[in-house]
């Protein structure tokens, strides 16, 4: 379980969002070439290797269920920019002018502010943003697929990734 753990928290924090043409792909690729901001990618190909590996317990079984359904992770994260509050800031602005996201939960401290945004095909969530400032810290992902509110509250508590502690909320 360790493993297979480590193995998703990697994949989970990466990026990629295929041939997708949006607001969030236009925003990544400005800071493409930016040393300052860490850009991970997790390609279709990387997920679907989730249906190939056999969870041992029924928590592991729902972990890989739900992240072979993702089609990719993009993420931009910044610990060494100063300006993690203009970042956040500007993040938020563009994506609420582009129209095809709503807020779907945020929360707001002293410290730390994050928003959860998501995009809908039909009946479907097809992409989920999380929007993170804490301190001077800025952490933009994208995460994208055939997307369970249930599923990847899941992933998030069994995963234990950082500024997802509030997203088990989103499916109570």
């Amino acid at each position: 379980m360790k493993k297979i753990s480590i193995f998703l928290l990697t994949c989970f924090m990466a990026v990629s969002l295929s041939a997708q043409d949006n607001v969030i792909t236009k925003y990544f690729s400005d800071f493409q070439q930016d040393e300052n901001f860490t850009k991970v990618n997790v390609s279709s190909k990387m997920f679907s290797l989730f249906t190939e590996i056999d969870g041992e317990d029924e928590a592991e079984k729902a972990v890989l269920e739900a992240m072979s359904k993702l089609k990719g992770v993009k993420a931009l994260v910044s610990d060494t920019e100063s300006d993690g509050p203009r970042l956040y800031k500007e993040a938020l602005k563009r994506i609420t002018k582009d129209g095809s996201y709503e807020e779907l939960m945020s929360v707001e401290d002293g410290e730390e502010n994050v928003m959860f945004m998501i995009r809908s095909q039909g009946d479907t969530i097809a992409e989920l943003i999380l929007i993170l400032k804490g301190g001077n810290d800025f952490m933009l992902m994208s995460l994208f697929g055939e997307i369970d509110l249930n599923q990847i509250a899941k992933i998030s508590k069994v995963l234990k990734i950082s500024g997802m502690e509030e997203f088990g909320q989103l499916a109570n």
